[in-house]
């Protein structure tokens, strides 16, 4: 009789332990999955995030173009949209929702004056656009702009110029940088970028301005 309760005694013991062992790798198997799991997504995340950045071109040039690779081919392009970034001073040529092309940028953030601000909402190209203007109001002008809103009031540019057609070196050098700079509500671009923005992308485009 007591042989046969010291067995049972053993054999639960061993049932618990075992039953323990179990519970422990269980747990260490979907920690070490969990963890997999988000490495994988990180490092996915990363990829996404990498390809545009390692094709960026740094130092930044406000007169070369803003990545490293060739331009896209924008008739090609499906689903075709323009993305804004006023925080990340970006531009980005869409087909759908991924990214084809990334522009540095520069817009006004943050004015007391209206007019001088970049609004954010959805917008398409218009058909105003033109080689040159000149604003002796600001006192600014620029190349190659193509008009997003109010028939001219909000444009895509290259970087400022004088009325002599100079660039403004003091403010192209601000390009793509988290800096002050009044835009007077229009978006800069390298001078290069803004040339292929106005020879290729084409009106009623759809253009979205956000944070």
């Amino acid at each position: 009789m007591k042989k046969g309760r010291i067995l049972a005694w053993i054999v639960a013991v061993i049932f618990v332990i075992l039953a323990g062992w179990s519970y422990i790798y269980v747990k260490h198997s979907e920690q070490r999955n969990a963890v997999r799991i988000e490495k994988a997504a990180q490092k996915s995340k990363q990829k996404k995030v990498d390809y545009h950045s390692q094709h960026l071109r740094y130092p930044i040039s406000w007169r070369k173009s803003s990545q490293t690779t060739q331009y896209p081919k924008a008739a090609a392009i499906v689903k075709l949209s323009v993305k804004v970034s006023l925080s990340a001073q970006r531009v980005y040529i869409m087909s759908g929702k991924k990214i084809i092309y990334t522009m540095y940028a520069a817009t006004t953030r943050k004015t007391k004056e209206k007019a001088a601000r970049v609004p954010k909402g959805t917008y398409k190209i218009e058909a105003k656009q033109g080689e040159f203007f000149f604003n002796p109001q600001t006192g600014q002008g620029g190349k190659y702009w193509v008009s997003w809103k109010g028939e001219g009031k909000h444009l895509f540019q290259t970087v400022p110029t004088d009325a002599q057609k100079h660039y403004l070196t003091s403010e192209a050098r601000l390009l793509g940088k988290k800096a002050a700079v009044n835009t007077h509500g229009n978006i800069w671009l390298s001078v290069k970028d803004a040339k292929w923005f106005y020879n290729n992308i084409p009106r009623g485009t759809k253009v979205v301005v956000g944070r």
